[in-house]
Order: C-alpha cells, then structure tokens, then sequence
C-alpha cells in the first residue's frame, strides 16, 4: 500500500490529474480544491470507469468563492474504490488549485 498525492492548476481545459497504474487499485481518499483568483469561479470533477467506459461527474459546475476551499472525504471510512485504467480530470473557469489523496495497492492477491 503507498499513499499518495497528485496536485493540478485547473483552468479553462479539463485536464487528466490521476489515471490508477496498470495492475494496481486505488481508494481516493480526499479531495481539496482552492479558488486562488480574484474572482468566484465554477468547477467539475469527474471521474471515469474504465471497465463501464463511462464518465460521471464528482461535482458540475460547483462555484467557489474567491480565495476559499472546498473539501471532499478526509475522513475514517470516506473513499471511492478506483480500479486500474479509472481516472479524475477536473477544469474550473478561474484559476484553481487542485489536491487529491489517494492509496494505491497491487491488484495481486499476496500468501494465497
């Protein structure tokens, strides 16, 4: 098991932040995302299964304010199971910061 952190500048472009590796999974433990503009400003996540080749947004046009936050999970027992391929891409129409935690694992089964 290794944690793990990815960080993003969102803007304007959707952006891959985090594609889980071949043979391994992983549970997205958190998710944290700074307004570090000026001004109010929306932003989407999304996350893709790779097994169902489909796309379901984590937030949609979720605004934050000017130089606040917004948290998701952190907590005991608040996570989402990825597996391998699943992926988290994000955009925002201000400049954003985007923090996401996760735990990776080998897919393999060790002693059995």
């Amino acid at each position: 098991m290794i944690k793990k952190t990815y960080g993003a500048v969102l803007t304007g472009t959707s952006q891959t932040v985090y594609t889980v590796p071949a043979g391994k999974s992983a549970q997205w433990v958190l998710m944290y995302i700074t307004n570090t503009s000026g001004s109010n400003g929306n932003v989407e996540v999304d996350y893709y299964s790779a097994a169902q080749d489909s796309t379901f947004s984590v937030l949609e046009g979720y605004t934050i304010t000017s130089k606040d936050f917004f948290q998701i999970g952190g907590t005991i027992n608040s996570f989402i199971m990825m597996r391998e391929g699943d992926s988290i891409s994000a955009f925002a129409t201000q400049e954003m910061t985007l923090l996401i935690s996760l735990i990776e694992e080998n897919n393999i089964i060790q002693g059995g």
